[in-house]
């Protein structure tokens, strides 16, 4: 067996580096000062902008969608304005309980009718607005006296919305409109509530 020669602890490496060694560690200490400065100092502001260039996005869409409801609420104050100038008396929301009086209401508007029937059902209460629900269904002489009622009950001065109308009879869709006329709608008349 070979003897080894001894490892010569005591001793220094005196050893020159080449041009192409010296070259090769100083293209790796660019490279890692480059990849030092991307994690260190490059990404994280790119990551700041990208945040902010969003953010910027976000309020610039909240700014557009204010904007739209700024000019809505003037175009609608100003349709107020109009309405309230021209003197067409305004149909108000009545304090809650207004039954007496939409009764008087729907038996004045239903007087021209031979024989009708009401049926109110329990009122709903929805963010302070109170919503009754009145069913009416009512026979008339014509076809002619049932479109009267019909937009009385529309022309009501209690807020109110009506659906559901139904017309049925003999001689409906004919020049004369003659005969026993059957008609129904569905009320939803509205209160404040306090």
């Amino acid at each position: 067996m070979p003897r080894l020669a001894p490892t010569g602890r005591g001793r220094r490496m005196n050893r020159s580096f080449t041009t192409c060694e010296k070259a090769l560690m100083l293209i790796l200490a660019v490279l890692l000062l480059g990849c030092c400065y991307y994690l260190l100092v490059l990404k994280p502001s790119l990551d700041s902008i990208a945040a902010s260039e969003a953010k910027l996005s976000e309020l610039d869409s909240e700014i557009t969608i204010q904007q739209a409801v700024s000019a809505k609420k003037t175009q609608l104050e100003q349709q107020i304005a109009e309405v309230e100038a021209s003197g067409t008396p305004q149909k108000t929301l009545p304090a809650y309980d207004n039954t007496k009086n939409e009764i008087n209401e729907l038996n004045a508007i239903l007087a021209d009718a031979t024989s009708y029937n009401i049926n109110f059902s329990e009122a709903d209460l929805t963010d302070a607005v109170v919503r009754r629900v009145v069913d009416i269904s009512f026979t008339c002489d014509s076809y002619h006296a049932a479109h009267r009622v019909l937009v009385s009950l529309v022309n009501c001065k209690y807020s109110c919305l009506v659906t559901d109308i139904a017309i049925t009879g003999s001689g409906l869709g004919q020049s004369s409109s003659s005969g026993k006329v059957s008609a129904s709608a569905s009320i939803t008349f509205f209160e404040k509530l306090g």
